[in-house]
């Protein structure tokens, strides 16, 4: 069996989306966004405590929304977020002067209720150690590893997200886009600001996947189109160039950058973790970019004659299969052939997790993603609860937690006169000429197949150094694309963020 690549292609392309075919349905039409938008409450303020590290924190949430402004300051859009500011000791008002940070999912077109709920709030679903979803109904629970104890928080959903919508009369198409949405989200950054009286606050962006691209991005035009540097930036299994994310049939390089993550997941199966696991990795890191890569392109059937025995003992995968597709494992084979032999395919959000298969005579993986789409209904549920019981906000319009459409209908940038992939490491780059002093933080998962480990890893040794900027650090933790849904994962990520909010006191 070898699958074209053409159809591998398809499908990441679909799932870099979170959707599959059967799943693509269209949201609410913009002839309803009159009715939508007047479904918005007033936003609701409450006050909670938290305990963390044997120290109570007072803190106040906000739930609501912010209007965006056209140039003739017409409403555009009505943006919902939720923040989180701490109340100092014997204040009942924030501190205008802590750091702030901006936090954003990805898709396009995800809420920002995965990271909120997953990770970084102080309120959290409650998953099982290895990150898999408890049955419902969903429980939350107080978050150990909130970032809210080194920084206050504003989750952000972009239009056509969470409960975000467009105003009557206003086109999708002008916020769903590369350059619309880093142009509003700034905006939506700049009015926040001025509004909430937190002009004085270093700023902080923190992103996943395609939230990371929009991050990275925002480092730079957040500068250049708002006049405002961030101090640091923390981008989580981040998409940054798309050659990568959906690479050509015949640019060999992603094959060497993905074998890794294949490794890891085949290693985690064996029980193998913690620093066995980094050294072992970075054998077939070092085999990967070496031998392995002089093999792919020395040619298809070369390559494949030499590399097929050991790219078959790094995965896992029967030697004849490896064989049959040159040496060349695309993450769909993988998936769905790894744990063929308990009837089971993988995720590709965390190859560690695996479900059964439903179509076992199928070389394409025919179920919903144990990961991304039980995602949905789990933090959907759980969200719409929480905000609706703890802080008051209630509307009975519906939470898009992952809306396909956006994901479907997003302007990449591409024209006739500016073809190819889009990517954000030269704006980065700008970022951090700007500003020298901003931090930027990547960490991504091992046992991701979306946007495998060592790209981020690879794609930073291709900058040049920035004099007097400080560096890029790159990091991976056990688990896969939302690592931070395993408990020691999420903590581990608040103990790698924390060198960045450290140096803004």
């Amino acid at each position: 069996m070898r699958i074209k690549l053409g159809e591998v292609v398809l499908a990441l392309l679909l799932l870099i989306g979170g959707m599959w075919p059967a799943q693509a349905k269209s949201a609410e039409r913009p002839a309803q966004a009159a009715g939508a938008i007047a479904l918005l409450p007033p936003g609701q303020t409450t006050d909670h405590s938290i305990d963390i590290g044997g120290r109570a924190l007072e803190y106040r949430a906000k739930a609501g929304t912010l209007s965006l402004l056209s140039g003739e300051g017409e409403v555009t859009a009505k943006i919902f977020y939720v923040d989180y500011s701490v109340l100092p000791q014997g204040r009942r008002a924030p501190d205008p002067t802590r750091p702030i940070t901006f936090v954003f999912n990805g898709g396009p077109g995800a809420a920002s209720a995965y990271l909120h709920l997953g990770g970084l709030g102080p309120r959290i679903v409650t998953t099982a150690a290895d990150g898999n979803f408890l049955p419902p109904p969903q429980r939350l629970e107080d978050n150990p590893s909130t970032w809210l104890d080194m920084t206050d928080l504003v989750f952000v959903d972009p239009v056509g997200t969470g409960y975000s919508r467009e105003a009557p009369g206003q086109e999708t198409r002008n916020f769903w886009g590369v350059k619309q949405d880093a142009m509003w989200m700034g905006a939506f950054i700049r009015l926040y600001l001025a509004q909430e009286g937190r002009t004085a606050s270093p700023v902080f962006l923190a992103g996943e996947s395609y939230g990371g691209f929009r991050a990275a991005l925002l480092a730079k035009t957040l500068q250049e189109d708002v006049g405002l540097s961030p101090s640091g930036v923390v981008l989580i299994s981040p998409a940054l160039e798309f050659a990568l994310v959906r690479p050509d049939e015949f640019q060999p390089l992603h094959w060497a950058l993905e074998l890794p993550s294949l490794a890891a997941v085949r290693l985690n199966g064996e029980g193998v973790a913690g620093p066995e696991l980094r050294e072992r990795l970075a054998d077939i890191e070092r085999y990967a970019l070496g031998d392995y890569l002089v093999a792919l392109v020395s040619g298809l059937e070369q390559g494949g004659r030499a590399a097929s025995r050991r790219v078959a003992e790094i995965t896992g995968l029967p030697l004849e299969l490896v064989q049959r597709n040159f040496a060349r494992i695309p993450t769909m084979l993988f998936a769905k052939e790894f744990a063929r032999a308990r009837g089971n395919v993988l995720s590709f959000y965390d190859g560690a997790i695996e479900t059964g298969d439903i179509a076992p005579d199928s070389f394409r993986l025919g179920g919903p993603d144990p990961v991304l789409d039980r995602s949905v209904p789990v933090l959907t549920s759980a969200f719409v609860n929480y905000v609706r019981d703890e802080l008051k906000f209630r509307t009975d319009l519906s939470y898009r937690m992952l809306n396909h459409e956006v994901s479907g209908n997003w302007d990449y940038g591409t024209s006739p006169t500016h073809q190819g992939y889009v990517g954000v490491m030269s704006d980065l780059q700008q970022a951090r000429s700007l500003n020298p002093e901003l931090d930027v933080l990547i960490v991504n998962g091992y046992t991701d197949l979306v946007t495998p480990y060592m790209t981020s890893a690879y794609l930073v040794s291709q900058l040049p150094t920035v004099p007097g900027a400080r560096p890029i650090r790159v990091e991976a933790l056990e688990g896969g694309h939302m690592m931070y849904f395993r408990p020691e994962s999420r903590s581990a990520l608040k103990k790698l963020v924390s060198e960045l909010y450290g140096a803004a006191r």
